[in-house]
C-alpha cells in the first residue's frame, strides 16, 4: 500500500497534563502549543507542501491506552492508505507503550509507506534511510511509560491531599452549586439549582416517591442538572437526555438525595481508576473517601436531609424483592425512547413505558399492553418467520451441492499468497534500499508497482470474501435453525425457550404497534 495524499497532525493532551487544579499545569503540552509546533514545523519544511493538512486530537486521554477517538481516526486512514505522513510534537504524545509505539514506527508506518516525524525527538523516518528509530529512542519511550505511571499516582496523591484540606477536586459542581470565579476549588451556591434541590428534598421529605418527583419535575418543565450546566457554559459528551427531550430520570434524583455535599460538606475520592489510561471506575468504600465539613454554604439542614434519607431508606425497603424472569424479560422496549418497558402484574399482566409518566408530553405508548395479545402476536410472527426458515433449507442444499464454497476458499488462498508475496518483497526492498543496493528512485518505482499488484489482489480478496461469508453464512445458519426448528415445530403457544432462541427484542410503538429484531435477522434479509 502506497503512502497517501494527507498529512496528520497528531495531538494528545491527557487529564495529568491538562489538570486546571494544578498552579504548576504543563502548558508545553498543551493543545494549542502542540498546534502551534506541529503547524510551523510544516511551514519551514517545503517537502511537506503537496500534502493535504488534517489535524487530529485527544483531548483528555491517556497515551498509555491507544484506544482513543483520534488515533481510532488516524489508524483506519493508515489501513486505507489515505495518510502520507503523521508528524507529533514528541513519542509520548503518540503513545506511552514503548513496544505498542515501536511497533509502529519501526514496522507498520515504514511498511505502509507513511513517513513518520517526532519533533523534539529529531526523528523523521524519511531521513533514516530505513534504519529503525534505535535503542534510544525505545529506551525512553520505557520512560515514558514509567513516568505515565508515576505521574498519575502523584496526581491521584496530591489531590487527596488537597481535598483533606477541602478543596473541591470534581471536576463539575452539582446541580444548586457553581465553581466561585475567584477560587476553582470552592464551590458558591447557584439560586436557580439550589431552589430546584430545595424542593426536591422538600417533596422527598412530605414522603413523595421518586416516581411522583419526576412526575412533578418534567411536568413543570424544570430543567435538568445537565440543562442548567448548559446554561452556565459547562457541557459534557454523556449529558444527554431520552430521545430529543432531556427529563429527569431516577438516577438523577435518587443522586441528589444523597449528596451529602448539600450540607456544606466536601466528599472526595468515592470513585477510583483501578487501571492507568482506562476510563472505567470502581466504587470506593465509604472509609476510602475524604469528607471534610464546613467547606461551603450548605443549601439544607441537617434535619431536611435526614429526613429525605429516611423516606428513601423506608421506600428501598418496600421494593425488595427477588428478581423473576417473566415471558418477554430484557426482550422488550419502548421504540421512541428505548428504555424497558415496565410490567405490571395485577390484575392482568401487562407492560407500560414509564417514561410516559416521568413526561407527560413524550411520544411514547399510552396506556397498557396486555402480555397474552402481546404472546399472541409474537407467537404468530415467530410461526411466520418459522416458514420462512424452511423454506431456505432447499437454498441451503443447493449452496452445498454447487461446490461454490470450496471454489471460493481456493481462490482466496491464492489471493493470499499474492498479498504475502507483495509484503515480503516490500520488506526486501527497504532492506535493499538500507544497505544502499538500490536507489530511492528504483526503490519508490517497484514499491508502487508492488503496491498496485497487492491492492487489486486485496480487492478481488474482499469480493470474494463477502461471497463466501453469504455462501457460509446460508449453510452453517440452515444447520443452526435446523436445530432449532426440531425443537419448537410441535409448540402450541409461546413460551420463554422460543422468545430467547428466535427474539433479539421486541419494539413497541406509540400506537401499540411492534417491530421484532430477530436474532437471525441478518439470514432472514438474504
Amino acid at each position: 500500500m502506497s503512502g497517501g495524499s494527507i498529512l496528520i497532525l497528531y495531538m494528545r493532551i491527557s487529564v495529568e497534563d491538562k489538570d486546571n487544579n494544578r498552579e504548576d499545569k504543563d502548558e508545553s503540552n498543551s493543545i494549542a502549543n502542540q498546534r502551534h509546533l506541529l503547524r510551523e514545523y510544516v511551514e519551514n519544511n517545503q517537502e511537506l507542501g503537496g500534502y493535504q493538512v488534517m489535524e487530529l486530537c485527544d483531548d483528555g486521554y491517556s497515551g498509555t491506552n491507544m484506544e482513543r477517538p483520534g488515533m481510532g481516526k488516524l489508524l483506519n486512514m493508515a489501513k486505507k492508505g489515505l495518510a502520507g505522513c503523521i508528524i507529533v510534537k514528541d513519542f509520548s504524545r503518540f503513545g506511552r507503550d514503548y513496544l505498542t509505539v515501536s511497533d509502529y514506527v519501526d514496522q507498520i508506518f515504514p511498511f505502509m509507506g507513511i513517513r513518520f516525524i517526532s519533533i523534539n525527538d529529531s526523528y523523521d523516518s524519511a531521513k533514516c534511510n530505513g534504519a529503525t528509530s534505535g535503542v534510544e529512542i525505545a529506551f525512553r519511550n520505557v520512560i515514558y511509560g514509567y513516568y505515565s505511571q508515576d505521574l498519575s499516582i502523584k496526581v491521584r496523591s496530591g489531590k487527596r491531599t488537597r481535598a483533606r484540606s477541602g478543596k473541591f477536586m470534581s471536576p463539575f459542581a452539582p446541580i444548586g452549586y457553581q465553581k466561585s470565579p475567584e477560587d476553582r476549588n470552592r464551590l458558591v451556591a447557584e439560586p436557580e439549582g439550589a431552589a430546584i434541590v430545595r424542593r426536591i428534598f422538600q417533596m422527598a421529605g412530605e414522603g413523595m416517591s421518586v416516581m411522583q418527583i419526576l412526575r412533578v419535575l418534567n411536568r413543570e418543565g424544570i430543567p435538568t442538572p445537565s440543562q442548567l450546566k448548559n446554561k452556565h457554559g459547562e457541557f459534557h459528551k454523556w449529558w444527554t437526555g431520552v430521545g430529543d427531550t432531556k427529563v429527569w430520570d431516577g438516577s438523577s434524583v435518587l443522586n441528589i438525595l444523597r449528596d451529602e455535599r448539600y450540607l456544606g460538606k466536601n466528599v472526595y475520592g468515592k470513585y477510583y481508576r483501578p487501571v492507568v489510561g482506562n476510563y472505567r471506575t470502581k466504587k470506593n468504600c465509604r472509609e476510602e473517601w475524604v469528607i471534610v465539613e464546613d467547606c461551603h454554604e450548605a443549601i439544607l439542614s441537617r434535619e431536611e436531609f435526614m429526613a429525605a434519607q429516611k423516606i428513601l431508606r423506608e421506600q428501598e425497603g418496600r421494593k425488595q424483592v427477588s428478581p423473576t424472569t417473566y415471558l418477554f424479560s430484557g426482550k422488550i422496549r419502548c421504540a421512541n425512547c428505548q428504555y424497558a418497558l415496565h410490567r405490571v402484574k395485577a390484575p392482568i399482566p401487562r407492560y407500560c413505558c414509564v417514561t410516559k409518566r416521568r413526561a407527560e408530553d413524550c411520544r411514547c405508548m399510552e396506556g397498557h399492553l396486555k402480555e397474552s395479545e402481546l404472546a399472541e402476536a409474537v407467537f404468530a410472527a415467530v410461526r411466520a418467520y418459522i416458514e420462512v426458515l424452511l423454506d431456505r433449507r432447499e437454498l441451503k442444499k443447493k449452496t452445498e451441492d454447487s461446490g461454490r464454497i470450496p471454489a471460493l476458499r481456493k481462490q482466496l488462498a491464492a489471493l493470499q499468497g499474492c498479498v504475502k508475496e507483495c509484503q515480503e518483497r516490500k520488506v526486501r526492498l527497504y532492506e535493499q534500499l538500507a544497505d544502499e543496493e538500490i536507489s530511492r528512485e528504483v526503490f519508490k518505482s517497484r514499491q508502487e508497482a508492488l503496491s498496485r499488484r497487492q491492492e487489486e489482489a486485496q480487492a478481488n480478496q474482499e469480493r470474494l470474501e463477502e461471497e463466501l461469508v453469504k455462501l457460509e453464512h446460508i449453510v452453517s445458519s440452515g444447520r443452526m435453525e435446523e436445530q432449532v426448528l426440531e425443537n419448537y415445530l410441535g409448540m402450541e403457544e409461546l413460551t420463554r425457550e422460543m422468545v430467547e432462541a428466535f427474539v433479539d427484542c421486541i419494539y413497541v410503538y406509540s400506537d401499540k404497534s411492534i417491530h421484532i429484531q430477530w436474532r437471525f435477522e441478518n439470514g432472514m434479509r438474504e
